[in-house]
């Protein structure tokens, strides 16, 4: 388990972070296409905020700060740091987000595919919450806590 925590986790929000950038990138170009990410699973684990809330703001700052955090880590070799955590808590505010939306707004069957790319992304970042948070000491983390849930409500709101 240290050699999950210790090597496949940093990677694995780098490359969570990397897919940010990247579908910003088409979501910028005007490539991207919400109803042809259930095929594509970098798009899936990033719905950029379907419906109405059409917001790149926060991909893009997960994206940097997911980014930074690793850079921090490969010159630090200290994983739970303020650039990874702001990735992380931004990302879970955003699923809470979604998920309010997918359950008020759950009235079409095409949103179906949203729904569960959607339960799928929270799954998968409660497994790295778990294994990111697990040793970290609360008090440290509460500043980029307060400040990813800021920066979360932030964004939904710019759109």
């Amino acid at each position: 388990m240290n050699n999950i925590k210790k090597y496949f986790l940093p990677v694995l929000i780098l490359y969570l972070a990397l897919m940010c950038l990247y579908v910003s990138y088409l979501f910028i170009i005007d490539d991207y296409n919400i109803m042809k990410s259930i095929y594509q699973p970098y798009k899936t684990f990033i719905q950029l905020s379907p419906f109405n809330n059409w917001n790149i703001f926060i991909t893009i700052l997960k994206g940097i700060f997911g980014v930074a955090g690793f850079i921090k880590y490969m010159i630090n070799r200290k994983l739970i740091n303020y650039f990874n955590t702001l990735f992380l808590v931004m990302t879970v505010f955003e699923i809470v987000f979604q998920l309010c939306n997918q359950i008020v707004q759950f009235k079409n069957l095409s949103i179906y595919v949203d729904l569960v790319s959607t339960i799928f992304t929270a799954i998968l970042f409660l497994v790295i919450g778990f294994y990111y948070f697990k040793n970290a000491k609360i008090k440290e983390v509460i500043p980029q806590i307060l400040l990813g849930i800021s920066l979360t409500v932030i964004s939904y709101h710019l759109h």
